[in-house]
C-alpha cells in the first residue's frame, strides 16, 4: 500500500502536466476556429461588399449610357432648333426685304396719283408728265413711260432729259433705232444747254444702244443709274 501511493504521487504531476497540456490545446483549437470563422465571417463580407460594388458600377454604367443617349437627343434638338433659327432669320430677312420693296411700290403709286392730280390740275405740265413717266419706268413700265416722256416732249421740245430717258425705255422695249435717236436728241439738246456732262453721258449710252443693244439686257427694269431723275 505504502508503494501504490508512493507510485500515485509520483505519477500526479505528469497527469496535470497533461491534463493541462489539454487545456491548452482546446483552447487554441477554439481561438483558431474563431478567428477561422471570423476570417470565414470577413471573406463574406467582402464578397457581398464586392457584389454590391459590381452592382452600383453596372447601374453606373446604365446610368451613364441613358445620359449618353439623352445628351445625343439633346445636342439633336439644338442642331434641330439652330436649322429653325436659321430659317427664321432668313424667312425674316425675305419678308423685310419684300416689305420694303411693296413699301417703295406703295410710295411710286401715291407719286403717281400726285402727279395725276397736277396733270388734271395743269395739263401742260410737262415736269408732272415726266416725273410720272420717270415712276412708272421705276416700276419697270416702260410703255407707260414712253407716253409720259412723250408728252412732257410735245409740252417742251427742247426737253433733254425726257429724250434720255425715253431713249433708255424704248432700249428696254426692243425700240432700238428709237433709243438711239433720242439718246442722240437728249445729247443735242444738253449740249445747246451747257451741260456738257450730261451731253457726254446721253452720247456715250447712245453709242453703247448703237453697238450693244439693250444696255438694260432685255429687262424692263433698267437700271436706275440709266435714268435722270
Amino acid at each position: 500500500l505504502q508503494n501504490l501511493l508512493l507510485t500515485s504521487i509520483a505519477a500526479l504531476p505528469l497527469s496535470a502536466a497533461v491534463i493541462l497540456n489539454l487545456s491548452q490545446r482546446q483552447k487554441l483549437q477554439r481561438q483558431l476556429q474563431a478567428e477561422i470563422t471570423n476570417h470565414q465571417t470577413t471573406q463574406a463580407t467582402l464578397i457581398q461588399v464586392k457584389s454590391e460594388h459590381e452592382n452600383q458600377l453596372g447601374n453606373l454604367i446604365a446610368s451613364l449610357a441613358q445620359v449618353s443617349d439623352h445628351l445625343q437627343t439633346v445636342q439633336a434638338q439644338v442642331s434641330e432648333l439652330g436649322r429653325g433659327t436659321r430659317d427664321l432669320h432668313d424667312y425674316t430677312r425675305i419678308l423685310g426685304t419684300e416689305q420694303k420693296q411693296i413699301e417703295e411700290v406703295v410710295d411710286c403709286l401715291r407719286q403717281i396719283e400726285n402727279y395725276n392730280l397736277a396733270i388734271q390740275s395743269d395739263p401742260s405740265h410737262a415736269k408732272a408728265y415726266y416725273n410720272r413717266g420717270l415712276t412708272h419706268q421705276r416700276l419697270g413700265d416702260a410703255e407707260a413711260a414712253v407716253l409720259d416722256y412723250t408728252e412732257a416732249i410735245h409740252i417742251s421740245d427742247d426737253y433733254a432729259k425726257a429724250y434720255h430717258n425715253r431713249g433708255v425705255a424704248r432700249a428696254a422695249i426692243g425700240d432700238r433705232k428709237g433709243a438711239v435717236e433720242d439718246l442722240r436728241t437728249a445729247a443735242k439738246h444738253f449740249f445747246e444747254q451747257g451741260d456738257i456732262a450730261s451731253y457726254q453721258r446721253a452720247r456715250d449710252l447712245a453709242k453703247r444702244v448703237h453697238e450693244v443693244g439693250d444696255p438694260a439686257s432685255n429687262s424692263k427694269e433698267v437700271p436706275l443709274e440709266l435714268l435722270f431723275s
